[in-house]
């Protein structure tokens, strides 16, 4: 990250331009036909509940005890006789009109979420360009971004949590030489998600998540290859934000191939933490 006339930032920045990012990540995995050979492993199909197949289960209509009348007693009903005026029964299976119709609360929440986004995709490339600029205030913004509370952090994560500017870049993009404007979008994003994660757990909370999300297998390769740089970055630095945390996130992964993938990144968070190597050796011994 950049800060404007500050050594400790230049120096994480110097750190995190040799260890961490998308860029080193597929430098490391592209090496002898990883990705050729990496199987992804998409999420089991939710179980469909029994109880949720239309039509799987009986209605039982309960009627209430008739009540008589003297027009009942006195009078027999004939066969086929028109019924008595009223309410139309309703018909089986039809859903209220106020089920089908969008509630308006979920429309303002769904309006509100894109806004956030938005604000997300502007700050980070407010970020993104505003580091190689002497008057840029990176505490600036990230004090604005903090103040905005939960819902910014939640749009961040669901900005990162959403592959589709990936999706949309061309097959057999390179990103080692001269990274697309949409993976350093999303590389200033994970520097905000890692300032905001040193004084908010919750920011934490969403590294983790990421970490662990499965990666879609209809993607490209070159999506695929830019989320396992993403994955690579984030373990990296959560490692120096918390090393148990780390450990056990990356415990977590359940591909062994990203878990091979991805455990170079967790051992090289740990000593940048400043982990000796026998901490590393006993806080890994058990994967």
């Amino acid at each position: 990250m950049a800060s404007n006339g500050m050594d400790g930032s230049s120096k994480q920045r110097s750190l995190r331009g040799l260890w961490g990012g998308p860029g080193l990540g597929l430098l490391l995995l592209a090496g002898a036909g990883a990705y050729a050979a990496f199987c992804w492993l998409g999420p089991p199909s939710p179980a469909t509940s029994p109880g949720a197949v239309a039509g799987g289960g009986s209605a039982t209509v309960a009627a209430g005890p008739a009540t008589p009348t003297a027009s009942s007693s006195s009078r027999p009903v004939a066969l086929g006789a028109p019924s008595a005026p009223g309410r139309p029964a309703p018909v089986a299976g039809a859903a209220p009109t106020s089920a089908l119709a969008p509630s308006p609360s979920s429309s303002e929440d769904a309006r509100t979420q894109a806004q956030q986004r938005e604000l997300v995709r502007q700050a980070a490339h407010q970020y993104r360009v505003g580091r190689f600029d002497a008057f840029f205030r990176e505490d600036t913004l990230l004090q604005e971004f903090a103040k905005a509370g939960p819902a910014r952090l939640s749009a961040l994560k669901a900005e990162l949590a959403d592959p589709a500017a990936l999706a949309a870049l061309p097959e057999g993009t390179q990103f080692l030489e001269s990274k697309p404007d949409a993976v350093l979008e999303r590389m200033s994003m994970i520097d905000i998600l890692d300032s905001a994660a040193a004084k908010d757990t919750g920011a934490r909370d969403a590294m983790v998540e990421l970490a662990l999300a499965p990666i879609d297998t209809s993607l490209s390769d070159t999506a695929k290859k830019a989320l396992v740089g993403e994955k690579y970055d984030i373990l990296f630095r959560l490692a120096q934000l918390d090393r148990q945390l780390a450990v056990d996130t990356y415990a977590r992964l359940d591909n062994p191939k990203l878990m091979s993938l991805l455990r170079e990144a967790l051992i090289a968070g740990l000593a940048e933490a400043g982990a000796t190597q026998d901490e590393v050796k006993r806080l890994t011994q058990h994967l």
